[in-house]
């Protein structure tokens, strides 16, 4: 099995993802509180992002526009000013903003990307692919053997002023408008029992959101 082989099954396994342009995700976060965090996740092609958290009642907004990252945080002493996405933050925002994910992306714009091998995870046979995204480091990526898509993900993020390894586990696809999509993700630091939840409640593909919405949003009143 080589690289183009395998991403070539990978991409096949995704559907077409062409004709998709923009997305909106709602989706909750399990674990990182006593309670569940709804967020909606705005993506539009090519590198577009935006995040809406509610905290207690409070909207917390991160967006990148393709140049400028950027959040609205009203639990920070900057209230509901715009400031730079801190140097931890900055990392997982560039790299969900590429739209199709890191492996396309990678192949695309010819980052680093090494086919591994092959390898048993959980007792599946998996896949193993390293890439490297500028400004976000090394990833390596697990690959279902059968099904093609991205089962596991292990990647060295800044936590808390530390490089911590991180361990995602992607599942639950479902064919939506002829696109598999992940619909939960468990999140956390690699050997711990400890992880974070993601489930996503619904997906609209294509969905018409404004350039605007990814920019730098003019300082609101405290």
């Amino acid at each position: 099995m080589t690289l183009e082989h395998v991403m070539q099954a990978h991409l096949a396994a995704l559907g077409d993802v062409s004709k998709l342009q923009s997305r909106r995700v709602k989706l909750r976060i399990i674990g990182m509180a006593p309670f569940e965090i709804p967020t909606t996740v705005e993506a539009k092609r090519p590198n577009l992002l935006r995040r809406d958290v509610l905290v207690q009642g409070q909207t917390q907004i991160s967006a990148y526009d393709g140049k400028d990252a950027w959040k609205i945080d009203p639990f920070l002493t900057s209230g509901k000013k715009t400031v730079d996405l801190s140097a931890e933050e900055l990392p997982a925002m560039l790299e969900e903003s590429y739209f199709d994910g890191i492996l396309v992306a990678a192949q695309k714009l010819g980052f680093p990307l090494h086919y591994v091998g092959m390898e048993k995870l959980d007792g599946r046979r998996v896949h193993v692919l390293k890439v490297s995204i500028p400004a976000t480091g090394e990833s390596t990526i697990y690959l279902d053997a059968d099904s093609f898509l991205e089962i596991k993900r292990l990647q060295k993020r800044p936590v808390m002023g530390r490089m911590t390894e991180l361990e995602v586990y992607t599942s639950d696809y479902r064919l939506h408008d002829g696109l598999k999509v992940a619909y939960r993700f468990e999140i956390g630091t690699k050997g711990s029992a400890q992880r974070m939840s993601i489930v996503v409640d619904a997906v609209e593909n294509n969905p018409v959101i404004a350039a605007s919405r990814f920019q730098r949003a003019a300082n609101l009143a405290n």
